[in-house]
């Protein structure tokens, strides 16, 4: 018989599978998998080299499996000036001069994080202004919902952007009432810039795996949705060189930027391609933009991806046997994603929409039938019932967020925190809005599947991970004491793990 090489004894684990949420005692692991949950009968799994772990009343979760975080650009922005909460626009020029003083010549000066409705003067930046403070070093800021960044006159200048530059297709650029560039790019324009900055080293961007897992496993998160924002395949080199040195940490599903799309079809790579720690992922795509600018059915909003467009890149890696991974937040963006997979014929490749923030009960039908997945940013529930009244109309509302309407509906749905739009990736927020919201509310076990085997159904990974179901990897957090049973005591923004496992070794904290 199998002897246990580690005994959890004396808590409460919740499986999150067969049994939901009933507590257990007793969790034996072996081989890196769960061996048996149950009361003390587990304790005849004992061996004489088995280690047993007194709980004393703990709490045990399967890891959180945050769908989608953009891990390496969270991570890059540690090395740029943090404008994070930023009181007005002297506040940002104040930083950035002081962040660029600790640059090298020739260096590119980033600043990442600021949000213009948190600003004195709710508006972006002007270039001149950030001439200021960067001088003749290109430079550039990121507002912190990654699709609007201000460019000084020297970027500008090294993207060759002038009064005579046109948009691009699903982009603007910010102009003074002469015509010339005032440094705002939006969407699709930002990638004027970004194509000539010079790419970060590949040492950099490890670096900034780092950090960026450092903060994700610190919250109990096992898994992760590594989304991109364009085609760098240096970020799958990093995460691979990082696996092979044992440094890994956190399983990594890596999104392919739809550039890349091609090129993976050619060499054959398929969705789920990899190991235990690296698996390719789905090839992203923006299909509209952000906030104000999300594409309607009613008309409005900006168009990154034209329907005609996504249906041939959905067809594409459709018979390439890739996954796609649609941003699309606006109802015109998600029917056109149905529209696309529809036509692709593309129902056993799970095609994910990502955010799907305003989707009525008609689109909330055709997702289900077409075999696609909702992936989620709990939190946009609560800053959604606001925004709502500035971006969307009245009659778009109630369809935002719609969490219950969707798992009602039969789409499978998983929950992520889209880093580093959330500042913090702590998923137990996001759970407690996802249950409380009087509109769309869902229950606890519910919303707690959504950040852990939901995602695991998204990856094609539901029969390895996402629940400590007997044979499931033993990827799991432990709490002081029971947070379930704690009710209105218990302060979910600080809610932390005492430690996690990642196949039954320790990855973070203390047992």
């Amino acid at each position: 018989m199998l002897r246990a090489e580690l005994i959890l004894a004396r808590g409460r684990i919740r499986t999150l599978g067969r049994t939901g949420l009933k507590p257990h005692s007793h969790l034996a692991i072996a081989g890196g998998k769960v061996l048996a949950c149950g009361g003390r009968e587990v304790m005849s799994l004992r061996g004489p080299k088995t280690r047993i772990v007194d709980l004393g009343g703990s709490a045990v979760f399967p890891g959180f499996n945050d769908a989608h975080a953009h891990v390496v650009y969270y991570g890059l922005t540690r090395f740029a000036a943090d404008l994070t909460a930023a009181r007005g626009i002297d506040d940002v020029l104040d930083r950035l001069k002081a962040h660029g003083a600790t640059l090298k010549p020739g260096e590119w000066l980033q600043g990442m994080g600021y949000r213009t409705d948190e600003l004195t003067e709710r508006r972006q930046p002007h270039r001149t202004e950030l001439d200021r403070a960067t001088g003749d070093r290109p430079a550039f800021i990121d507002e912190r919902g990654g699709h609007a960044r201000v460019a000084n006159s020297a970027a500008l200048a090294a993207a060759g952007i002038t009064t005579d530059t046109p948009n691009p297709p699903g982009g603007r650029i910010g102009r003074d009432l002469n015509g010339s560039p005032n440094g705002l790019l939006l969407e699709s324009a930002m990638r004027l810039v970004a194509d000539v900055q010079p790419p970060p080293p590949l040492a950099r961007r490890i670096e900034g795996v780092l950090k960026a897992q450092e903060l994700l496993v610190s919250r109990g998160i096992t898994s992760v949705g590594a989304a991109v924002n364009r085609g760098f395949a240096d970020d799958l080199r990093a995460y691979e060189t990082l696996a092979c040195d044992g440094r890994l940490r956190m399983r990594v599903n890596e999104f392919l930027s739809w550039e890349l799309l091609e090129a993976a079809s050619e060499v054959g790579l398929r969705s789920g391609f990899g190991g235990g720690m690296v698996r390719a992922g789905p090839i992203k795509v923006f299909v509209d933009g952000g906030a104000e600018r999300v594409a309607m059915r009613g008309g409005g909003g900006v168009w990154r991806t034209t329907p005609e467009e996504l249906r041939e890149l959905v067809s594409r890696a459709t018979a390439a046997g890739l996954q796609v991974a649609a941003h699309a937040i606006g109802d015109g963006a998600i029917e056109a994603m149905c529209d696309a997979v529809e036509a692709a014929r593309g129902t056993h490749l799970r095609h994910r929409v990502e955010h799907c923030t305003i989707c009525p009960p008609d689109l909330q039908q055709r997702m289900a039938g077409l075999g696609m997945v909702a992936v989620m940013q709990p939190m946009a529930a609560r800053f959604g019932r606001v925004a709502s009244t500035i971006f969307f109309p009245v009659r778009d509302r109630t369809h935002l967020a719609p969490h219950r309407g969707l798992l009602r509906a039969g789409v499978p749905v998983a929950f992520s925190s889209d880093l580093p739009v959330a500042v913090d990736p702590n998923p137990w927020p996001g759970i407690r809005v996802a249950v409380e919201d009087q509109v769309s509310g869902i229950s606890l076990l519910a919303a707690l599947r959504a950040y852990t085997s939901g995602g695991a159904f998204a990856s094609f990974e539901e029969q390895a991970k996402g629940t400590l179901d007997p044979g499931m990897l033993a990827d799991l957090q432990v709490y002081r004491g029971d947070p379930l049973d704690e009710g209105e005591d218990v302060d979910w923004e600080q809610l932390r793990p005492r430690a996690v496992l990642l196949g039954g070794a320790r990855v973070f904290g203390t047992l």
